[in-house]
This record gives C-alpha cells, structure tokens and sequence, in this order.
C-alpha cells in the first residue's frame, strides 16, 4: 500500500477566516482563527500569533498569492508585514459564509422573539405570548432582524412594528416597582413620612400613574410605595424617588408583571363578549350591502338571542367559579357565534343553493338536447338502413370481424382497421364515449360526428 507523504514545508490553513481590505486598488487579506478576530478588536487578545494562521499578507488566501513587498510599500508606507497585518484586523471587513450567516440571523431572530415573549404581555388578558406565536407574528409583520444591531433596540423596533400592522395586541409587560421613603429626608420643616408620601403619590399621578396601578399600603407602613409602571417610565420614577421633596429609593420587585394560572371562565367570557363587539361594531361601519336593510329585524334578532345566550352562560360560569366545580365541558364550551357570523353563513347558505340550483337546470338541459339530438340521429340512420338492407345484399352492413385480409372491426364504433390501428382504436376518446353512450342505451356515434359532440354536456 502506498503512503501519503505530508512535505515539511507545507502550511495547512485549517478553521480559516479570511479579513480582507481593498487600498489603492489592490485587495489584500489575512488568514485568521475564527474566534480570535473578535477577541482581538475587542482588545482582550493581544497576542498577534494566536489570531494569525500565517503572519503574511495575501493578496488571495485561497489560491495562496502572497502581496509582494513593492504593493505593500506603495499601499501601506511600509514592508513590515506584522504592522500591515495589524492595520488590516482594524479596518478590513471578515468574509462570511452564506451558511455562517443564515446561521447568524437565525440565532438573531431567536434572540429577538424571546426577548419579546419575556417583557410582553397581551393588551387585553395580560397573559403572555409563547415564542411559537411571537415567530409567526414576525413572519406576518415583515420584520427582518438585523445581524450587526443591538438585540434590545432590535426588540423594541419589533414590537413597534406588530402592534403597527395589528398582527398581535400586544404590550410590554408592566414593571412592579417599589418606593421606599428612608427615614431622614430634604423636605424642610415639614419632613414626616406622611407629607413625603403624598408628595411623592403626587409626582407620580402627574407621570401617570393611577390610582389602579398603585397596592394599598399596609396599616402599619406608610414608608413603601409599591406600584406598577410601564418600563419606559423607569429613568424619570428613578429621579423622582431621589428628589429631595420625596427622598426614597426605587427597588424593582417583578421585572415583568404577567398574569398566571387558571383562567377564571366568566372573566374570560366577558373579556370575549367586550372584544368581539368592537370587532362588530367595526364590521359594521363599512359592511352595509344590499340585503342588509331587508335582514335588519331578522338580524337584531338574532343578535338579541346570542346577547341573552352569552348572558346566561355567563351567569352559569361564575356560579360554576365560585361553587368551585372543575367540570372540563364548561372550559371546552365555544364562544357564541357573532352577529356578522350568522349573517355572513346565511348568505352563504342562500347562494350556494341558488348556485347548485342553476347548475342543475343547465345540466339537465344540455342532457336533454344531447338525447333529443342521439334520438334524432337514430330515427334518421334507420330510415337510411331499410332501403340499404334490401339492395346489394348487405353491402351496407357491418363487416365482419376479423376479415379474409387481416383487419379487424370494433362491434361497438364499427369500422375496418389493421391490427395496429385496431388496438390504437380501444384507446381512443371516441371508443370511450361509444361505450358510455351503450351503457345508457343510446347507439353510437361515428368518428365525424364525435368530433363536434359535446362530451361534457352528456355526461357532466
């Protein structure tokens, strides 16, 4: 067996990164480690060997074309190949696969979508969003991660552009913060816990926050301000904490205030009673046809029924949450069908058998005038069959199959053909259509005249 003999001079570039820059119209490039080019620009690797694969400068890596010394004393003011490695790591730019950057902005994209499914919450329950949804959110809305930028400026431009084309109702999630008034304050004379309480309940209503965002404070502790805020708030809650008129500390206790647990099903109910009316009322500013107006009472009845429906189940829902029943069919019980629903189905229903109602008629007229058509024919072949029948002694009669010179003839279409033309003949269209025609009883038709019949019209 032969060996392969590796020559000692030879330099293997292996997990090879290439840093390229283009000066004075020449390309030159370096061959680096892979994860050494980013510890190098970010200053925590100094070593110039543990970056470089080979300390020379090419002009390509890949056929192994070093720059000669007279490019680089033109381009770079200097032969020394270490300093010239050093400028292009600063300023080239690295070559990246196609592969390496899909990779890169799909680690980007998941980076993205749990950073929103985290820190947002949908507007309407407060429950959060799973990644899952988030993703098909992004692909809906058309946004497109970018790999160089900030992944936190990346998120907030997400959700920007979600809640702008409508594709999720969704919020980010409220911070639970806490203000904690210390015990000596700037407040001049009056420097009681009391007064620096209410001035600091004070500066937050005037930043909005409600009186709905902020927890009762315990009978006996007056100094801690536990409230909800949007995060965006924090820097200008921060300062108001340390004013001198409040002096407190803001501690963060929840990053994220989300809702968990159990859905409590008549809250639920309600909550989809309020969302799909607004969805109505907004259907019904631009949906106003032509048999809107001839529906009215029909329509408000309806509606009527599903208002009292919705109301029942509500009230059996709640005496179901506080009797404490866990009876899975109440859970499983679909919401009621719209008012735009019904409307929208009973059209529907109306046209689709109008539609089925016409096309029957017509098919059954076509049928009609295929048999009248198949009947006449018949009547006019048996008139000219009589005086044929008694002539030149069945001259005009069918050949029989299998004649004296080898052709062969079809008992269903008649006719004379050799024996290639004979099995050509049991695959045609106009044998088919012959066979169905004597299924049903009707003669058969000549090649002439299947050309011009209309297939579908009998048999649709």
């Amino acid at each position: 067996m032969s060996r392969q003999i590796t020559p000692l001079n030879q330099v293997r570039l292996t997990n090879v990164a290439v840093v390229r820059l283009s000066r004075h119209g020449h390309r030159f490039e370096v061959a680096c480690y892979r994860n050494k080019i980013m510890n190098y620009r970010q200053g925590t690797e100094t070593d110039l060997t543990e970056v470089l694969q080979t300390e020379r400068v090419f002009t390509n890596v890949s056929k192994g074309q070093f720059a000669s010394t007279k490019v680089l004393k033109k381009c770079f003011d200097t032969t020394d190949e270490e300093e010239v490695c050093r400028f292009i790591l600063d300023k080239g730019d690295v070559q990246v696969s196609d592969q390496e950057r899909a990779a890169q902005l799909e680690s980007t994209m998941r980076e993205v979508a749990s950073m929103v499914a985290e820190k947002c919450v949908d507007g309407s329950s407060g429950r959060p969003y799973t990644g899952t949804q988030i993703r098909d959110a992004m692909k809906k809305a058309g946004y497109m991660v970018h790999p160089t930028r900030n992944v936190k400026q990346q998120f907030l431009d997400c959700v920007r552009l979600i809640k702008k084309k409508g594709v999720l109702d969704i919020e980010r999630a409220k911070m639970e913060l806490c203000l904690t008034l210390l015990a000596s304050g700037g407040g001049g004379e009056d420097d009681g816990v009391s007064s620096r309480r209410r001035r600091a309940l004070d500066l937050l209503a005037a930043e909005g926050i409600s009186r709905g965002d902020i927890k009762p404070a315990a009978a006996d502790d007056e100094s801690k301000i536990v409230f909800q805020s949007d995060p965006s708030n924090y820097r200008r809650l921060e300062e108001i904490a340390k004013d001198e008129s409040v002096g407190g500390r803001l501690d963060i206790t929840i990053q994220c205030v989300a809702e968990s647990g159990d859905v409590a099903l008549g809250s639920e109910l309600e909550r989809r009673a309020m969302v799909q009316q607004r969805h109505d009322e907004a259907d019904d500013e631009h949906d106003v046809g032509p048999d809107d107006n001839a529906n009215d009472a029909e329509d408000r009845q309806s509606a009527d029924i599903v208002v009292e429906d919705l109301a029942g189940r509500v009230q059996a829902d709640l005496r179901v949450v506080d009797d404490g029943d866990d009876d899975d069919e109440n859970l499983s019980r679909p919401a009621p069908n719209s008012r735009k629903a019904q409307k929208s189905a009973k059209k529907k229903s109306k046209k689709a058998k109008r539609r089925e109602k016409e096309e029957a008629a017509d098919r059954d007229e076509r049928v009609s005038a295929e048999k009248e058509r198949q009947r006449k024919r018949a009547e006019r072949l048996g008139l000219e069959a009589e005086p044929a029948a008694g002539g030149d002694g069945g001259a005009q009669q069918q050949k029989p199959s299998g004649g004296g010179d080898g052709s062969k003839s079809c008992t269903t279409c008649g006719g004379s053909f050799t024996p290639a033309e004979y099995r050509a003949h049991f695959r045609s269209e106009w044998h088919g259509y012959n066979v169905k025609l004597k299924l049903r009883g009707v003669p058969p038709v000549s090649e002439e005249e299947f050309r011009v019949v209309d297939m579908d019209a009998f048999f649709d």
